[in-house]
């Protein structure tokens, strides 16, 4: 289910990105396996809904397959982005945090082309 992203291309030769080996570990063993349901709430919703995605389409993805990275830590609280794609196909970036033990969604929008054409072939 889970994927790596790709490795970085480096003086033309592919070499591993060891924060997606991070991700991959910390993401699957500490976060993963410790998320005992989501934490909505009418700011985070409303939020979401703004850029017309649903509290469904969140906890569809990330049921399905998906590639996880580490985003921008703010105030000391570690933030990740899932990329995934919903049964109806829509391609979704879902930044999220993790508190008390809750997948907390931050944001949600429509992958952009760029996020697309680097994430598509992992979750597809």
């Amino acid at each position: 289910m889970f994927q790596l992203v790709r490795g970085a291309v480096s003086r033309g030769r592919s070499t591993r990105m060891p924060n997606a080996v991070y991700t991959a570990i910390v993401y699957t063993r500490v976060v993963r396996d410790k998320i005992d349901g989501f934490d909505w709430d009418a700011a985070n919703v409303s939020h979401i809904l703004r850029h017309a995605v649903t509290p469904f389409e969140v906890e569809e993805v990330t049921g399905r397959k998906f590639v996880v990275i580490h985003a921008r830590t703010v105030k000391r609280e570690k933030r990740w982005k899932l990329f995934s794609k919903t049964a109806l196909g829509r391609y979704l970036v879902v930044v999220f945090t993790i508190r008390r033990k809750l997948f907390r969604t931050v944001t949600a929008y429509e992958m952009n082309a760029a996020e697309r054409k680097k994430y598509a072939p992992e979750i597809d």
